[in-house]
This record gives C-alpha cells, sequence and structure tokens, in this order.
C-alpha cells in the first residue's frame, strides 16, 4: 500500500503535549513518542475522512471472510466471554456491545452466552455480512452513538483502539455507556518493542501498520489513560492468542502466546512479555 500524505499534525492524546520524539518511519509516515508520557502514535497523519475510507474494507484485508475472521479470533472471543460472565455485576438479562464488532462474531458468541448483545462497526461490507447470518450488528462508530444508547453491562473492543483518532474520547465514551459496575475490556498490539529488537537487522519495517494504527500502547500508558477516564480495578494480561490462518504465524502467536502467559503467571503477574498483544479489562465504579 502506497502512503497517504500525512495532513494532521496533533498533540499527544493522552497529556496533550506537543512534545514528541520520531522512534520510526513506515510507508512514508512518522511513528513518534511523546516524551512526557509514553504514548506512541503516527504524527502526523492522514485526516480523519481519509482514514474512514481505508477502514471500510479492513476486515477483508486481514481475514478475507467471515468465516476466517471469527476463527482468527475464535480464542481471544471465548476469553473474553468466559471473564464477562464472571464478572458480570448487573441482573439480567445483561447487555454488551461490541466496538467494531467486523462480522459479529463476538455477538453472536455472547447472544448464544444468554446476553442481550449488539455490535457496531463502520465497514459496510463486514456489517453487511454479519446482518445477513442473522447477527445483531449496526453500521456506525463508538462516537456516533447516542448517550442514551446505554447502559451496558460490557462493552468490548478487540484491536480497535488503535485504530482510532482519538483514543481518549473513545474511553470516555465507553464509560459513559456503561452502567455503575461495568466492564471495559479491550485488546490491543504492543509493537514497539519488536520493532525495537529487529530494527538492528532491518526487519520489522511494516510492523507498525501505518495509517491503519495510529497508535502503539505500551500496558501502563493504557492504564494510565483508563485512570485519567474514571476506570478502576484495572488489569492487564496476555490472553490468548489469534489463530491465523497461515501455518508459521499460527505456530508463532501459539508460541509466544504460551511463552508471554507462562512468564506472567511464574512472575505472579509482574511481568507482561513485551511485543505480544495484550488484554486489559477494566470497570466502571460503582456508586
Amino acid at each position: 500500500m502506497s502512503a497517504i500524505l500525512p495532513t494532521n499534525r496533533v498533540p499527544c492524546n493522552l497529556c496533550g503535549r506537543d512534545d514528541d520524539e520520531s522512534i520510526a518511519t513506515q510507508r512514508g509516515l512518522d511513528i513518534v513518542r511523546c516524551r512526557t508520557c509514553g504514548l506512541v502514535y503516527v504524527n502526523p497523519r492522514p485526516a480523519t475522512e481519509k482514514l474512514a475510507v481505508l477502514y471500510a474494507d479492513y476486515h477483508a484485508r486481514d481475514a478475507g471472510s467471515e468465516e476466517s475472521w471469527d476463527r482468527l479470533m475464535s480464542r481471544v472471543f471465548g476469553e473474553a466471554a468466559d471473564l464477562l460472565c464472571t464478572t458480570r455485576t448487573m441482573s439480567d438479562p445483561a447487555r454488551v456491545l461490541d466496538v467494531g464488532c467486523g462480522f459479529g462474531g463476538f455477538v453472536d458468541l455472547m447472544r448464544k452466552r444468554g446476553w442481550d448483545a449488539e455490535g457496531v462497526d463502520p465497514s459496510p461490507a463486514a456489517v453487511e455480512a454479519a446482518t445477513r447470518n442473522g447477527r445483531r450488528v449496526g453500521l456506525g462508530t463508538l462516537e456516533g452513538l447516542a448517550a442514551d444508547r446505554g447502559p451496558y453491562d460490557a462493552v468490548t473492543m478487540f484491536y480497535v483502539l488503535e485504530h482510532l483518532p482519538d483514543p481518549m474520547g473513545a474511553l470516555r465514551k465507553a464509560f459513559d455507556l456503561l452502567g455503575p459496575g461495568g466492564s471495559l475490556l479491550m485488546r490491543v498490539p504492543h509493537t514497539t518493542p519488536i520493532v525495537r529488537l529487529l530494527a538492528p537487522i532491518g526487519l520489522g519495517r511494516e510492523l507498525y501498520d501505518p495509517p491503519f494504527h495510529l497508535y502503539d500502547f505500551a500496558p501502563s500508558v493504557l492504564q494510565e489513560m483508563l485512570r485519567r477516564t474514571g476506570f478502576v480495578d484495572i488489569r492487564t494480561f496476555p490472553g490468548q492468542a489469534t489463530v491465523p490462518s497461515r501455518r508459521g504465524p499460527r505456530l508463532a502467536a501459539s508460541f509466544f502466546g504460551v511463552v508471554a502467559t507462562w512468564l506472567h503467571a511464574v512472575t505472579r503477574g509482574a511481568f507482561l512479555l513485551p511485543g505480544v498483544s495484550k488484554t486489559t479489562l477494566a470497570r466502571k465504579p460503582l456508586p
């Protein structure tokens, strides 16, 4: 994919400072780190309207079809469903909103678990496919949802936050949509350590995946974003690995997933393997 010329320079989404340092250049776009809080992001970046066009076919780009996307995310979805069913604090029927739901696989799984589940996604093709399969999915974005759409018992975002122009705004919107005691569950990549490791040997040039990915989240930075939003009981852990269709990536994802989970367990949660995707669970406080 040829680079899209950046048109907007933006301040740090977490601390608001405009004081960053370049740490990589990929596809003609600079990836920078905020010198104040450590948030990693693309700066400058394409205008929001250009990004919306890019994301219209994003799910087809990565997985090709609803069946392959469901297979790719099957372990992640299953673990998330188990977690939410365990941490649920409100009365039946519990409500869950899956943001950036793609083909609606997690929505379908949660409805089978007895939840009142729905999803929203900006891709017309993904929403059409989900609707055709009887999955309760609507076209749109988190930012565009009306405030009275809630309250939800849970809001989920699987590999979504890194795509959004305003992650802090998205977290505040999720907080507002949740009822007291409700859970926010997210899965995000953590690419920077891998890029740093591979750079001396000339690899890792495409791993940040700009302009599709606008942000990269270290666990400590994401947890600070959640604290500033008002969330409590925040915990981050390796979680289940994805299941890519190709054998090589599938074996790599499984291997590093096992290693990350083992290291997290033997250190009693003190060590999170850099460079692997992680799941973060947080809760909106009770009154």
